[in-house]
This record gives structure tokens, sequence and C-alpha cells, in this order.
């Protein structure tokens, strides 16, 4: 038993120690229902059974078969899957760009022999959703905190991040021309799918998308998924990733605690009254807690929500716990690829420090 368990935690340490953290944040502060954001654990779990479904019905499959057609290499292949998560992000937020595209992705690319600039491409897509997310308010969490929070008007905000957005796309067309331009291994062929559960599933989907952008409460949309899913395809349910789901419950619990601390935060707000301390202390806390909990935890200490609003979205940028979907990414590739996931942490780690030094270093150097 003991071994079991031992294991269990082995293969996934990055929820071994988020719960960890939060077992500890709990027994010397408390545990209380409020600081976990159900809206985003309820809006992932409502995404993981549509997404899996699409994924069963072949619906994803046949789509990246379209993009295959349109591709003449390798890099034309990830080009194109890169602009779709870039662009796609800005309305669909960058957790359900992720959520969809990857899984195409990993798909389309598991024969191809050419593994390191598939690895590269899984990366730039991660990359690219959480920087095009950051153009509008509701493009991802922490913009939509922000927004809310400041009071800030629509012109203004894509006054702030345009230009940054503009630099993250010149930037990401620079890094996918270097990737080798092999010819794909990829063969076309046409791939059925089941018309009906795609029809179904792309239905919940567009009632889940609703549900995030609180057309529908949220809750309704995602019992409706829960009821649809229940009596058509029982076996959805095992597929989704509950440890992914713990450890998003786990971070909320820390950042809660972290926030009922007033040694800790008396210590913080120092570091939020000057504009340019304000962007480097919003992308380091970022790289600790994440971008969403590190807005959350920082606009009550400051005015300056410039500085702020372009710091935790750089701040996406950098390690795997910098950005909520960085993890999303990272399980979904150690699901399908489990031998490619250490490959896959030290690419995403090159690529994340060059793309937060680069843009960071603008940023600063404009605000």
């Amino acid at each position: 038993m003991g071994k079991r368990m031992l294991a269990f935690f082995r293969t996934d340490r990055l929820f071994s120690i988020s719960l960890l953290l939060a077992l500890i944040a709990c027994f010397f502060g408390t545990f209380r229902w409020s600081f976990i954001d159900f809206k985003v654990i309820l809006s992932l779990f409502g995404l993981m059974l549509v997404i899996n479904g699409l994924e069963e019905a072949g619906l994803l499959r046949a789509f990246g078969q379209k993009l295959v057609e349109k591709s003449r290499s390798l890099r034309d292949l990830i080009r194109a899957v890169v602009l779709l998560s870039f662009f796609s992000s800005m309305f669909l937020t960058n957790d359900v760009a992720i959520l969809t595209l990857l899984p195409i992705y990993l798909l389309l690319t598991r024969q191809e022999q050419q593994r390191t600039s598939v690895i590269l491409g899984a990366v730039y897509l991660i990359v690219a959703a959480n920087l095009g997310s950051s153009l509008f308010p509701f493009g991802n969490p922490q913009n939509l905190f922000l927004f809310s929070y400041y009071h800030i008007s629509l012109g203004q905000f894509m006054w702030t991040t345009g230009t940054f957005v503009g630099l993250s796309l010149l930037l990401l067309l620079v890094s996918v021309q270097l990737i080798s331009k092999s010819p794909l291994e990829i063969p076309i062929q046409e791939d059925a799918y089941e018309k009906k559960a795609a029809m179904r599933h792309a239905g919940l989907f567009v009632i889940m998308i609703l549900g995030i952008f609180s057309v529908l409460p949220l809750s309704i949309a995602v019992l409706i998924v829960v009821a649809v899913v229940w009596f058509s395809n029982k076996r959805l349910f095992s597929k989704v990733d509950y440890r992914l789901l713990l450890t998003f419950i786990c971070f909320f619990l820390i950042v809660g605690n972290i926030q009922d601390q007033t040694w800790i935060i008396n210590r913080i707000r120092p570091y939020f009254q000057e504009t340019h301390r304000a962007f480097l202390g919003s992308i380091l806390l970022s790289q600790g807690i994440s971008n969403v909990p590190a807005a959350i935890l920082i606009a009550p200490f400051t005015d300056l929500e410039k500085a702020v609003l372009l710091g935790v979205n750089v701040g996406g940028l950098g390690t795997l716990i910098a950005s909520l979907a960085n993890l999303i990414g990272y399980k979904l590739l150690k699901q399908a690829r489990a031998k490619e996931a250490k490959a896959f942490q030290k690419w995403f780690f090159i690529v994340n420090l060059l793309f937060l030094l680069i843009l960071g270093t603008t940023v600063y150097l404009f605000l």
C-alpha cells in the first residue's frame, strides 16, 4: 500500500508539491471554501469532458488533417497551429485554446520523426495562447480581474496591451522560422468521424463557452454538459484529469492563506509603489504562484494598473507554474507523450526564458 502511494505521488511531482504546500498553508493558516475559485474548476472540468468527447468522436483528427493538407512542411504546420492558438486565445481564452488545439497537434505529430521540432511546436503553441490572450479583457482570468478591479476602459486596456501583443506575434513568427523546414512525414488520410457524437459535443462546447463568458450561468452550463455526457458516454468521466483539478485547488488554498498573513502583505506592499518595480514584481511573483493569483494578490496594494497588467501577462512566461495555462499544456503533453515530458520541460524553460527576457526588457524600457 505504501509503495503504491509513493509511486502515485512520484508520477506527478507538481501535484505532490502543491498538495504538500497547501496542507502546510492550511495547517498554519486556515481552510476556507472561499479561497477556491470554483468558476475556474468548473470551467476546466466541463471543458475536459467536452474536448475528450470531440477527440473520441474523431472530429479533432479530421480538423487536424485539414491543417496537414494545407501544410507543405513541418514548419508550415507548426506556424498554422501557433497562429491559430494566438488568435483563437484572444476570444476563447488561453486555457480553452490550449485544451482545444494541443490535443489535435499531438495527435497529428505522433508519428513525426523530427521530435525536437514537434516538442518546440507544442511549446510555441502554449506560449502563443498565453501571449495572444493578453489583448482583450476576456482573454484570460488575470485580465478580466484587473479590468474589473481598476475599472479600466476598453480603449485604455487595449492601448496598454496592443503593442505588447504585436511584439509577441512578431517574436513568435521569427521563432517558428528557426524550425527546420523538413518535409511532413504525416500521411494525409480521410479521417472519418462520428457526425452525431461530434455535433453533440460541438454543441456542448458552445454551451461551455457561453457559461465561461457568463451568457449562461456557469453552473447550469456544466450541469447540462455533465447530464448529456452521463447519458451518452459515461467513459468520458474516466478521462478527466482530476489531479490537475486538485492541483488548481491546492494553488488557490496556498494563495488564499498568503493573502491572510499581514506580515507577508506588509513586506509585499512597498515593492509595488513605483512603475518599474511594480512591473518586475508582478513578473517575479507570477513565477512562484502563477499570474492569476499574483494579479489578485497585488491589485489591492497599488494603483499602477498598467504596470501590473503588463507584468502579470509577461509573467505568464517563465516557469511551468507562471501561468495556470502552462500547467494545462504540460499535463496534456505528459498524458499523450509521457516519455517526452523531460525534453518538453527543457525546451519549455529555454523558450520561455528567452521570450521573457526579450519581451520583459522591451516592455520595461517603454514603461
